[in-house]
């Protein structure tokens, strides 16, 4: 693994990037899930100089940052752990990766019946029945994810109503366990029953998706839409569910802050989210470009 002191050994490498698949949580964001002067210079000098940027991330749609989403240009964000692609400029779904009605049914009602905080994500939103709701909302209020509950939560009377009306399918189910031991119980339960894929990002969270909601197969997707090799793109990330787009890119990237599963992937170890990491990748991008 490179560090980022001797990054200038692939200088020849990073010239040909055309394409930079960004985590946000961990990697773009700072842990107060803030965006820094710098990062925000970094992606506005990245489009200028004609990079296609591309949001990878966790979140829907509406939980991505205002300031991420005012920056100009960057064109296209893969949501729901790859669930989702959309055309920023257009609004258009380029691709939808989602649960079976009656999966999502079954599955959205495990939560539920054990009293857990969770969401069910259609249509860019997170759902939950209102006698659930409160307890989220009591969760997150006056903390740092306020902001990101606010955007990209709501409170509805029927789960499976909303499943049955909606004209988009579900994306993404996350639930938070009381325990470690129980989110592995929970885990391993929901395999046993469908065939899903489920990401573990945090001790107590468990991730629902569709075997094709993969931040890789959606990087994957979009590349060969814009005609971009994967030899051409770049990805950063911190956690596990960055492994599939790191799998799908050419250069690969981990946070200082990363997981140790992500570093072992990773070509180059940049800084922490706390540190910039991100940004000066981006930066030592532009300058390799100037040789060209």
């Amino acid at each position: 693994m490179i560090q980022l002191n001797d990054i200038a050994k692939m200088t020849d490498e990073l010239a040909k990037v055309k394409l930079l698949a960004l985590d946000l949580d961990g990697t773009v964001l700072t842990d107060e899930k803030h965006v820094t002067e710098r990062m925000a210079a970094a992606l506005r000098a990245a489009v200028s100089a004609g990079l296609i940027t591309v949001y990878v991330t966790g979140r829907p749609l509406t939980g991505i940052p205002d300031e991420l989403m005012a920056i100009p240009h960057i064109r296209y964000a893969i949501t729901s752990n790859g669930a989702v692609t959309t055309d920023l400029q257009s609004g258009e779904r380029l691709r939808g990766a989602y649960l079976n009605d009656q999966d999502a049914k079954e599955i959205a009602r495990i939560p539920m019946e054990r009293n857990l905080i969770h969401s069910v994500f259609v249509g860019d939103i997170g759902y939950c029945e209102q006698e659930y709701f409160k307890d989220q909302w009591a969760l997150y209020m006056g903390t740092k994810h306020e902001r990101y509950i606010r955007k990209s939560r709501k409170g509805i009377d029927s789960i499976d109503d909303l499943i049955d009306q909606s004209d988009v399918g579900v994306e993404n189910i996350w639930f938070m366990s009381h325990s470690q031991e129980e989110r592995d119980e929970l885990n391993q339960l929901i395999h046993s029953r469908w065939k899903v894929q489920t990401v573990l990002t945090a001790v107590t969270d468990v991730e629902v998706g569709s075997l094709q909601a993969d931040k890789g197969l959606a990087l994957e997707d979009l590349s060969a839409r814009l005609g971009v090799l994967k030899e051409e793109i770049l990805a950063i990330g911190d956690n596990e569910n960055d492994l599939g787009m790191l799998r799908s890119s050419g250069i690969t990237v981990a946070m200082g802050n990363s997981t140790d599963s992500v570093k072992k992937m990773a070509m180059i170890l940049t800084d922490t989210n706390e540190e910039d990491g991100a940004a000066k990748v981006i930066e030592e991008i532009l300058q390799s470009r100037k040789g060209l």
